[in-house]
Order: C-alpha cells, then structure tokens, then sequence
C-alpha cells in the first residue's frame, strides 16, 4: 500500500525541526539516577543550585520546547537553565569555545564533529550515567558503539540521518525500468538509458562544484577503501592513493564520460535538489533529512525512490551515518556535568521522545529519520511508503561515520576530485598522489599534533 499522498501532506513545514544540532533538547523524561533511587527528586534541600548553559537556535524554541522545558525544571527544581542563542549549527563553534571558556555544559552535536571532540578529550565519558540510568539497554547499540573509544562511551545519539540513494520512479517506470540500481554498472547502465539532454535531465548526478569530498568518500568506501587510516594514537595517515580511491575516481570519469552527469558543473548542492525535485536529475546520492526539501520543492513524493547505495568492486554497499549526539563538556564542574546528564536523560527518553516526535508529526515537520532506540521506530509517529521501511532499517548494517580527519583534509581531496571530473583526461592516480602530497605538507603534522593522545 502506497502511502506518499499522506507523507506529503506531513511535509508542507518547510523547516526540519528533527535536526537539533543546538545544545537543547526537544523531548523530556525521567533522568538516570544512581541505583537504589528511583525517582528524580524534587528537594532543593538535596542538591546543591546548578546553573546549566546551554547553547539553543531560533528555530528551536517553540511553545511545545518551553513546555518540555518547565516539565524538565518542575521535576528539578535545584537546576536553572542559562540559555544562550546560537544561531547556525552550534556544534561546530563548540570546539573552540571550550578552549575560550564560553562553552556550554553540554550540547547536541553533529556526528561528524564526535571524532575531533573524543581526541581532544574536551568531552566527558558518560559511563557513569549510563550504567545506573534504566533505559541504556534501549538505546540502539550499534550507534553507541560509534561513539565509544576504549570502553568509554563519549556520546548518546538523538536522531540519525543516514545517506542513502535516490531515484525518480516516474523516470524509471516511463522506461519500463522496474528495480533500482544495486551495483555501479547497473547505475550507469540506467543513467545511459534515463539520460535526455534534449529534456535536460542528467541520468545521474554527484557533487561536482563543491564538497566534492562528502559524496566522493562513499564510492571509495563501495570499493573497498579508505582516504585516510586512524591510528590508535589519535594520528591520522592519509590514503590518497589506496587502489580504493582510483576505482571510485576511474567511476566518476566514467560518469562523466558517458555524458550522464548535469552539462553544467558549476551546480552546488542546494541546485542539485532542485534539478532532483523538477525531474530533471535520475539519480544521486540522497539522505533521508532532504525528503522534506525536495517535497517543498514542489516533487511529488510517489516520484521518491530511495535504495542502499549502489555497491561498488568490493561487492558491499556502504554509506553515511550522519544524525545529532548528545555531549557533555569535559572542562565543565562535576555539579554542572550530573546537571547535564538529568537534562540529557530527561529529554532523551522513550516518553519523551515520543511526544516530541508526536508533535513534529502534527505540524507535518517529520522526516524517514532512524531513532536510535530498539523501542521505538520515526513509523510509530508517521506514514511513509511501505518499501522504504526495510532500507531504513538496514541502513545502519552499512553504515560509518564520515572519515576520519574530513574537517582537515578534505579540502585536498575536493580539489583532486573537481580536477578529473573537469579534465578527462586527467590521472586520477596523479591527482590524489599530488593532493596527499600537499596535505601531508600543509596539514598533517598540525593534525596530528593536536590528535596525538598523550
């Protein structure tokens, strides 16, 4: 049973209100308490004033926010809030302000940050709390362990956004194609026969004018590589030349020489989910969160496909797991950091999720996201079309974090990468050895400094 006309009335929020990347949650429950207390208690006489900054966006701070809010001070009424707006993604001036001074106790951050956050040790362990608070055996094991480092748990994630594949089903169906692409020939075979300039519409379509590294990393790891080796030390090796990177590069030029990517390379990512959208693209790389773009878009969501990457000469499919991580700041007091972790676990927890995914879906601002819990799933709270749920429920067997150091050095991979999409005739083995020539020379040694534990 098709259930996008539903979905596409719940998308008319052009705001994705999901993705809460401020340091303030969205939700509320009962905290993790030490054992043998089984309450959170409501005694200032108990507990010592704390008062928790927090880092919170615009956009974030609605009616249903400030009510989750005073259910959360109602319950501790020794803790005040501090809020401090921040606009932009707060999680990515977070490293900087610790070591300023002006960093709040704890935030939601970007999954791509948690590597940098861990080897700089600037965020705490959470151990402590996890082992006594009583809904831990909930949380979805598999994106905790991303974020655990010998043991130690630096992270709980509150919503994950994963980068899956998506296709135009009205193109397909027009061209009697009934199945999306599973490996890269397949995809190329398709783009060939979908490609129409005299329609303009590109058969297929990756980032070519920037951030060319974001969607590059993918193919390299479909093939079986990597762009760079964490060490256990913290220190990084790049891997620019690792046979991995020269399959997915010899790829692109193969896109790009059978015409089937856009004409105009100079598109950016925002133009891309608006050739994808009008119809005009048949299929790129396309994470779950931008449903609700391309649907604002004016795209009509029954034209939606969504699959597991393509796999590539290693066999595997293999993508990103992107989302939002719950932090405690390392450099903070022990009272301001057990504040933070009452107002962590009261706004992640399973009630409080609920109603917080409850409201979303009221307001038609709710994407396919992955909760990471075992005890709940985003299709408890929403319709989406029936043959997705199985991709979205597997996507976290293939998926990884972004590589390591990415922040760094990918720059230099996005400058190899628009250089043989530019140039056919291009060596992509020379390219990338030349941009891991100049990043080891301009950047490594800064990196790994600052990486290296001690």
């Amino acid at each position: 049973m098709r259930k996008s006309k539903r979905l596409l009335a719940l998308l008319t929020c052009s705001a994705m209100a999901v993705s809460m990347l401020a340091g303030c949650g969205a939700g509320s429950s009962t905290a993790g308490k030490p054992e043998g207390d089984s309450a959170a208690s409501n005694s200032t006489e108990e507990h010592a004033p704390v008062e928790l900054t927090l880092w919170v966006t615009s956009r974030n701070q609605d009616e249903f926010q400030a009510q989750r809010e005073q259910a959360f001070l109602d319950e501790h009424p020794w803790i005040t809030l501090n809020k401090v707006v921040k606009e932009g993604d707060p999680g990515n001036e977070f490293y900087q302000a610790v070591a300023a001074g002006t960093a709040p106790d704890c935030i939601n951050g970007s999954f791509t940050m948690m590597d940098k956050y861990i080897s700089s040790g600037i965020v705490t362990p959470l151990n402590k709390y996890l082992d006594n608070w009583d809904e831990t055996k909930n949380l979805d094991k598999t994106y905790l362990d991303m974020f655990t480092r010998e043991g130690n748990v630096y992270g709980v994630p509150s919503e994950v956004t994963p980068m899956l594949f998506g296709y135009n089903k009205a193109l397909f169906e027009a061209a009697g194609i009934t199945n999306p692409p599973k490996t890269w020939e397949e995809a190329l075979e398709i783009a060939e026969e979908l490609n129409n300039p005299n329609n303009q519409v590109a058969g297929y379509a990756t980032l070519a004018a920037e951030w060319t590294e974001w969607f590059f990393q993918y193919y390299v790891w479909q093939a079986g590589g990597d762009l760079t080796k964490q060490n256990e030390d913290g220190t990084v090796e790049l891997t620019f030349t690792d046979p991995a990177v020269i399959e997915a590069a010899n790829y692109y030029q193969q896109l790009s020489g059978k015409k089937v990517l856009p004409s105009d390379r100079t598109l950016k990512f925002g133009d891309l989910l608006e050739q994808f959208s009008k119809g005009k693209i048949a299929m790129m790389p396309f994470a779950v969160d931008w449903v609700m773009d391309v649907a604002n878009r004016g795209m009509d969501l029954d034209d939606l496909g969504l699959c597991l990457p393509p796999a590539g000469p290693s066999g595997k499919s293999a993508t990103a797991i992107a989302g939002a991580c719950w932090v405690i700041n390392a450099n903070t007091t022990p009272e301001k950091q057990d504040a933070a972790w009452e107002y962590i676990s009261f706004m992640q927890s399973k009630e409080e999720r609920s109603l917080y995914f409850e409201n979303l879906a009221s307001k038609g601002a709710i994407a396919p996201i992955t909760i990471p819990r075992t005890d709940m799933s985003i299709t408890d709270f929403t319709d989406f079309p029936e043959e997705w749920e199985p991709i979205l429920s597997s996507v976290g067997e293939i998926g990884r974090l972004e590589f390591y150091g990415k922040a760094d050095f990918g720059a230099y991979v996005d400058r190899a990468v628009q250089k043989i999409l530019a140039d056919p005739n291009a060596d992509p083995a020379k390219e990338f050895g030349d941009a891991q020539a100049l990043a080891e020379k301009e950047a490594l040694a800064k990196f790994n400094d600052a990486n290296k534990k001690a």
